[in-house]
């Protein structure tokens, strides 16, 4: 029985395509009495529209056919829809041209006429036993790279990042040349383009909503995976589906618990290798885990800003306290934000440091009223009191695993270039940058604000007291930098509204 020798291919379907009706009723009833399902056609551009609609594990074909049709076409068409089942070419005519033609062209074996029963069973054999290998072969293969993509999605909860590794391990699993993630905009009828992957030049607008409004039916469209070649238009809300250089293309809905949440979609724009199904069964189980991971992410994003929002919250509560420390953060944020963008600081850096910014006094929840709003002089038990505020802060900021550089600069914001500020006496280069950029930013807003213990000073002193204390107090490089900016912009830097961030 085909069935016993070929695990994992039970009842195997076999297309036989023959101009012959005795030659298809003789392979018919051989095959089937092995336990195969065989359907059989004489017309070979009937053999041609079933391949294009079926599925096969094996085709056996005359090289010669009527109706201007032949084995090598059906050899082709096999090949384009089901590129991995082998193909068995028969012919009374046997030269060596024509087998040598049709193997390189991707037949797996060549059979002559007449032929034996014992023949034909053998080389059907071998040919499904060789297919259930590769079957099992891309199994092994899927597994393991399902594995590598579950671990790599394990490593992040930041679901920019989780997006990206979902979109990197989709492409490489199905060299495909572009990649997209769209999720449900909670709207009912419209996802965004969360994440792309693929030719810059190509990038759709992140910023823009799929499909048009007046697209009624795409979720119902959406909830089921499609398998789209070019030509073929696909009822899917994705940008990259209506391109034109599209060759495939294959998108699976995201689902958590049972509810829609948004699309995982690739392309291959170069390789005329289309998508097979078994591709699409990778892509749900790549989004399968992708789900979960997104999930996680979400909830992790939606924790984060929480956390954050309350942890301003309380930041905006230390300086509700005292009328002269009110709006210092925001100050701080502009100020650190001129001088960062003047060093050359990242995007990435200066969205961190205007969070460092805001939240750089959040230790001063801990201190005592008597002490934080003291209008005098404070002593020496006080004064070491109050400079316990950056170990405070270090501390409410240590849960979040994503502030892990906010957190240093809020610890070193009172530390000096020459190590004798506090908490810890850090100087020279074990000193953050981005910390130096907020120790000048901080006590300039000092400065130039009316304090308890002092009116706000006069710009030129200002810029004197920076200078005087460059390389001891603060980093020159800083310095010069803030002093740049002063000197262009005057009071308008530090005297205009500032936007609360």
């Amino acid at each position: 029985m085909l069935t016993a020798s070929t695990p994992g291919l039970d009842s195997p379907r076999i297309l036989v395509v023959d101009d012959e009706v005795l030659i298809c009723e003789l392979i018919q009833e051989l095959l089937e009495d092995e336990g195969a399902e065989v359907v059989t056609q004489v017309d070979g551009r009937s053999a041609l529209e079933v391949l294009e609609r079926e599925p096969f594990d094996l085709v056996l074909t005359d090289l010669k056919l009527g109706n201007q049709t032949d084995g090598m076409q059906i050899l082709s068409q096999t090949i384009r829809f089901h590129p991995e089942v082998p193909v068995i070419l028969m012919t009374g005519f046997p030269t060596l041209e024509n087998a040598v033609t049709s193997l390189k062209s991707g037949a797996y074996d060549y059979v002559t006429k007449p032929f034996t029963v014992d023949s034909i069973r053998a080389v059907v054999r071998r040919a499904l036993d060789n297919l259930r290998l590769r079957r099992e072969n891309v199994q092994l293969r899927e597994a393991v790279n399902l594995q590598r993509i579950t671990e790599a999605l394990n490593s992040t909860l930041e679901l920019n990042e989780v997006l990206q590794v979902v979109l990197e391990s989709a492409l490489s699993e199905f060299q495909a040349d572009s990649g997209a993630v769209l999720l449900d905009c909670r709207d009912q009828r419209r996802v965004r383009l969360a994440a792309y992957l693929g030719n810059e030049s190509e990038r759709p607008d992140l910023t823009v909503l799929y499909p048009p409004k007046d697209h009624e039916e795409w979720r119902l469209g959406s909830r089921e995976p499609v398998l789209a070649s070019a030509g073929i238009e696909a009822p899917f809300p994705c940008p990259l589906f209506s391109r034109p250089t599209r060759r495939s293309a294959m998108s699976v809905p995201l689902r958590a618990k049972g509810e829609f949440i948004g699309v995982l979609h690739v392309a291959r724009n170069k390789s005329p290798q289309p998508f097979t199904e078994a591709n699409l069964r990778t892509l749900e189980m790549i989004a399968s885990q992708a789900t979960f991971a997104i999930e996680n992410a979400s909830l992790y994003d939606s924790l984060h800003r929480d956390y954050l929002a309350i942890i301003r919250a309380l930041a905006n509560a230390v300086e509700a306290k005292d009328p002269y420390t009110r709006g210092h953060g925001d100050r701080v944020v502009k100020y650190t934000q001129a001088i960062g963008s003047q060093i050359g600081f990242g995007e990435e850096t200066l969205d961190k440091l205007k969070v460092a910014a805001i939240l750089h006094d959040i230790g001063k929840i801990g201190i005592r009223d008597d002490v934080l709003l003291k209008p005098g002089k404070l002593t020496d038990d006080e004064y070491a009191e109050m400079k316990l505020h950056p170990i405070i802060g270090d501390r409410i900021l240590g849960p979040i695993r994503s502030l892990e550089e906010v957190r240093v600069w809020v610890y070193q914001h009172h530390e000096r270039v020459d190590g004798k500020g506090y908490p810890e006496g850090i100087g020279g280069s074990d000193l953050a940058i981005p910390s130096r950029a907020l120790i000048v930013a901080e006590v300039f807003d000092a400065l130039v604000t009316e304090r308890s213990y002092k009116p706000a000073w006069p710009i030129p002193k200002v810029i004197g007291f920076l200078r005087e204390n460059a390389d001891t107090h603060f980093d020159r490089d800083m310095v010069d930098i803030l002093v740049g900016i002063l000197e262009r912009e005057g009071e308008s830097f530090y005297k205009e509204n500032v936007v609360v961030y």
